[in-house]
Order: structure tokens, then sequence, then C-alpha cells
């Protein structure tokens, strides 16, 4: 039989990944610390925006994104905000991708 639920008061965090990965809403990927979210994950995901979504433009608000990379210097910049985050961040000092020659500008 499959590991059990930890309880929710007993530990909030593990419960919700318990959770999570019970109801194969979303697995853990090869990148550590990320997970692959599944299409019924991703179905509840898309329910959730579309909610939140029409809130949001309902009080007059918008929509924004954000980058998911920060060049490191504006990163040090805000050294005394990014206090804490260190765990958090990964930072890509390399890539491996190479250009083709035969497709230029793609």
């Amino acid at each position: 039989m499959g590991k059990e639920i930890t309880s929710r008061s007993e530990d909030y965090a593990q419960w919700y990944i318990d959770l999570v990965k019970k109801a194969d809403l979303a697995e853990n990927s090869d990148v550590r610390g990320c997970m692959v979210i599944k299409p019924y994950g991703y179905s509840i995901w898309e329910k959730m925006q579309q909610a939140l979504d029409k809130m949001f433009k309902d009080t007059g608000h918008v929509n924004a994104y954000f980058p998911l990379f920060v060049p490191k210097s504006m990163f040090e910049a805000e050294e005394q905000n990014a206090e804490g985050f260190a765990k958090e961040c990964a930072i890509v000092t390399h890539y491996r991708l190479k250009a083709d020659p035969e497709k230029r500008g793609s």
C-alpha cells in the first residue's frame, strides 16, 4: 500500500505535498525543487486563474507577469531585501544552446 498522507496539523507543508502526489496532480521533476504539473493539476490551476482574473478585473486591476530570471546585478542592488532568499535562488552561469547556422534569426 502507498504512503499515507501526513496529518495537516502535524506538518502542513508535507501534508500538501502528499496530497498533490496522491491525487496525481504533479510529480517531482529531474530539476531539484521543481515539479511537473500534470493535466488534472493544470486544469485546477486554470480554473483558479480564471476565477482570480475575473475578481481582479471586476475591481479595475490588471494582470502583470514578472521575469523568471533577474540579472544578478539587480538582485545584488536589493541585497537587504533579498536576504533569506538564498536557498530559493538558482544562479544561471552559462547555457549550452548553440545557434544553428542554417536557421538564421530563429
